[in-house]
């Protein structure tokens, strides 16, 4: 009488595995030639369930098919933290701002559960260069005026204060004191200031050791405001964005700052900034001498949404950074086509995303990492047709366990160790890449034992290193590795990798002595020579 009971009691507490899938959301994050997807699940414990996702115009006939997904695994160890996340993910790229596509996603699950969705989901629209809007006129000032044209705000200040949606204000040639904006601007109506490139209107924070410009209070956030065409000099933060929401910086110059555009709070607020077509320069020595990391930053962004590109960056900590508190609050970012040079750390650091960043076309120089991915909570994290030159640590750094990379069709040089890992990444994808080393093209260790995946192959290769005894190319999981067939029979990798000669078939690349003697970003090109073993490789 006394073990039914007891068996009652036992059965309440028997966890019973559910391998098949249950759907649960879809979340949407478009760019404007991106979108991301996540689709949220429970069950498939098994981890044997599978998303693709098939895209088209609204008006076309025909779905296309997309990149490789990936399922975040729910018990993976990133950062020394079980990842508890539960979806699959993925993006949709190059595509055509301001366009409605549709969308289907196919969640496949041999044990039950399968499902097809189809949505349909907008690209951001690109923000106007003719402005449509109240005209407001500024000339430089301290304070005064009623915005008209016979009797224009002096000041940028004064403007602020009277600001209202749909307001763009039209701001005269000369020199500006700081000014605070805390006024949003609402949907269809931003606040804007611009001015005419050719009258250099300039905002001196006079050595300031808080914002030349700032944006927004610590306790709210601020709304579709937009910076153009202005120079912002002088001071700690060129411009202080808190909690900063639909915002966009263009055409500007920040010089002269310690962090250039600076999401500094922590509330995890910020979403969908749109950083494009600045000049950046800090006040960060390069190279930087002893053990002390620089914490400055070019850009520093969090959230969903938000946009890096075509901006020129030089002499900071990190250039472009989403590392930062509260982790695991990015999706959806995109950095492209930016030049970054002469930085103390990471040239570009997307530490903290959860999925769907996209990184490529982006052109790094003289930095401590190439890019680093230290931890990617999920992923997909994609890295693609960037160039990385003269890191003094590594290339990729993969550190933290990061889970969810697909690192495609870079090309790298550098003196010492190509890339090096401490705590190894997972589930990942590295191939069609082109690494150049002086020393072991790649040092790897602790690999990670329940990686779903990982897929590191048809890779080029080639090191200042003999690839005989004494001077091997490669050492992976602490074991080294003369050249490429000793790594296809021992731990199997690069079946289909490649060596060659960077001396006869890249022209123009050459390693430094050392990493402290630099690079000329503007003189190097990996272009391979005509008849080189890489092309159509």
């Amino acid at each position: 009488m006394r073990v039914l009971p007891l068996l009652f009691l036992l059965s309440n507490f028997t966890v019973i595995a559910q391998n098949s899938v249950t759907p649960v959301t879809i979340k949407a994050s478009p760019t404007y030639e991106n979108i991301g997807l996540v689709w949220t699940i429970t069950g498939d414990d098994n981890l044997n369930s599978s998303m693709t996702i098939e895209y088209k115009e609204s008006s076309s006939t025909y779905f296309l098919p997309t990149y490789q997904t990936m399922r975040a695994n729910p018990v993976s160890v990133v950062d020394g933290s079980l990842l508890n996340y539960n979806h699959h993910a993925g993006s949709i790229v190059g595509l055509t701002e301001n366009t409605t596509y549709d969308i289907r996603l196919t969640l496949t699950d041999p044990d039950g559960g399968s499902s097809i969705e189809t949505i349909s989901k907008m690209t951001k629209a690109e923000f106007p260069y003719n402005l449509m809007g109240i005209i407001n006129y500024v000339v430089p000032g301290s304070g005064g005026g009623t915005g008209t044209f016979s009797d224009p705000y002096q000041g940028l200040q004064e403007a602020a204060d009277n600001s209202q949606p749909g307001d763009v204000f039209s701001i005269a040639g000369g020199m500006y004191s700081p000014f605070t904006m805390t006024t949003n601007g609402t949907d269809g109506f931003p606040i804007v200031f611009t001015a005419d490139p050719a009258d250099s209107v300039i905002v001196d924070g006079n050595n300031t050791l808080s914002g030349v410009i700032t944006l927004g209070v610590f306790n709210d956030s601020i709304q579709h405001i937009v910076l153009e065409n202005i120079i912002v000099q002088n001071g700690k933060w060129g411009i202080d964005a808190q909690n900063t929401q639909f915002v966009i910086v263009r055409n500007c110059i920040l010089r002269d700052v310690d962090y250039g555009y600076y999401n500094r709070r922590e509330n995890g607020w910020e979403h969908d900034q749109t950083i494009s077509d600045n000049y950046i320069y800090g006040r960060t020595v390069w190279p930087v001498i002893g053990s002390i990391i620089p914490s400055e930053r070019g850009i520093d962004l969090r959230g969903t949404g938000n946009v890096v590109r075509y901006n020129l960056i030089r002499n900071f900590g990190d250039g472009v950074s989403t590392d930062g508190v509260p982790y695991k609050n990015s999706y959806a970012l995109d950095i492209h086509n930016n030049d970054i040079s002469y930085i103390g750390d990471d040239l570009i650091e997307v530490d903290g995303m959860v999925a769907n960043t996209r990184v490529w076309q982006n052109k790094c120089s003289n930095g401590r990492m190439g890019i680093s991915l230290a931890p990617v909570f999920g992923g997909p994290c994609y890295v693609y047709r960037n160039v990385f030159n003269n890191m003094e640590i590594s290339s990729y750094k993969m550190n933290r366990a990061p889970a969810g990379l697909v690192i495609i069709h870079n090309s790298v040089a550098k003196q010492s160790r190509g890339i090096t890992s401490d705590v190894g990444w997972h589930n990942t994808i590295l191939r069609n890449n082109v690494l150049i080393s002086g020393h072991y093209c790649f040092e790897e260790y602790n690999l990670i034992s329940n990686s779903l995946f990982d897929y590191w192959d048809y890779n080029a290769y080639s090191s200042d290193r003999t690839g005989l005894s004494g001077e091997p190319w490669f050492k992976w999981d602490g074991t080294q590795y003369l050249q490429i067939a000793d790594l296809q029979t021992g731990p199997g990798i690069e079946s289909n990798g490649m060596q060659f000669d960077y001396s006869t078939e890249l022209s123009q690349i050459s390693l430094p002595a050392v990493y402290q003697d630099g690079i000329d970003p503007a003189l190097y090109d990996f272009s391979p020579v005509l008849g080189s073993s890489l092309i159509n490789q």
